[in-house]
């Protein structure tokens, strides 16, 4: 009975930690997008649209 609960307790940690790293990485995901479109545009010398509203940042 204590090593079921163990284990039930070890794969809950286990589970809440990948979750965590989960929505840590998809935070991200927008940011690195649009750092990869700015590099693309650095690479290729193109400035983007005036009324492009793809990467608010430039």
């Amino acid at each position: 009975m204590d090593s079921i609960i163990l284990c039930l307790l070890a794969v809950s940690g286990v589970l809440s930690i990948f979750l965590f790293v989960a929505r840590g990485l998809l935070d991200q995901t927008p940011e690195v997008i649009n750092a990869w479109h700015r590099v693309q545009r650095a690479y290729r010398g193109t400035e983007p649209d005036a009324g492009s509203s793809a990467d608010p940042d430039t």
